[in-house]
């Protein structure tokens, strides 16, 4: 049911999303939706940002780059399956939530907020590993995620990968395919 509701609100957005259209995409039973999520909706939204990001981070932990550029195309390869497996119209639960919900909703909005915090900082931990430093990776770090996220959109509205793909070339642009001792 989580990674159907993630799916759906990539794809639809949160309030577009319904209990309904979960059971539906899961084939779960009709019970189990209000067994496991007894707070409602907001309980499933909030389940769904977690499923995405534990599948984020560890797709990043799983990465073996050896370089900068090895890392961030890893980081893109993980978009890339999904626009593809979708033909264009995947998008992120994430980003749908926090498109879809008031900036004053506290808990779902902080708990954006701190899930694409914690993507910016794995990526530029694990750029600092591979020689960049501090904050040239912080700033590409960020640049990844919100340009993987934008990305998403504009495959939504060309209906296919390119918009991703030239994202993509761009991003490379930002860090040396090699390690450099002194770094960038």
């Amino acid at each position: 049911m989580v990674r159907s509701a993630a799916a759906l609100i990539g794809t639809r957005g949160f309030t577009a999303t319904s209990f309904s259209d979960v059971l539906t995409h899961s084939g779960a039973p009709r019970g189990s939706i209000y067994h496991h999520f007894p707070d409602g909706k907001r309980q499933l939204g909030e389940s769904a940002i977690d499923w995405t990001s534990d599948q984020v981070l560890g797709h990043l932990r799983a990465c073996r780059a050896t370089t900068p550029s090895d890392l961030l195309a890893c980081f893109v390869d993980l978009w890339r399956q999904s626009v593809l497996a979708s033909r264009g119209s995947s998008g992120c639960a994430v980003a749908g939530v926090a498109i879809d919900i008031g900036a004053f909703e506290d808990n779902l909005i902080g708990l954006v907020r701190t899930t694409f915090q914690s993507w910016v900082a794995e990526l530029a931990e694990r750029l600092i590993e591979l020689k960049v430093p501090p904050d040239r990776a912080r700033s590409v770090a960020f640049t990844a995620v919100a340009s993987m996220e934008g990305a998403l959109i504009l495959c939504r509205a060309e209906g296919n990968s390119r918009p991703l793909e030239a994202v993509a070339t761009e991003l490379m642009r930002l860090v040396p395919t090699k390690t450099r001792r002194s770094g960038l």
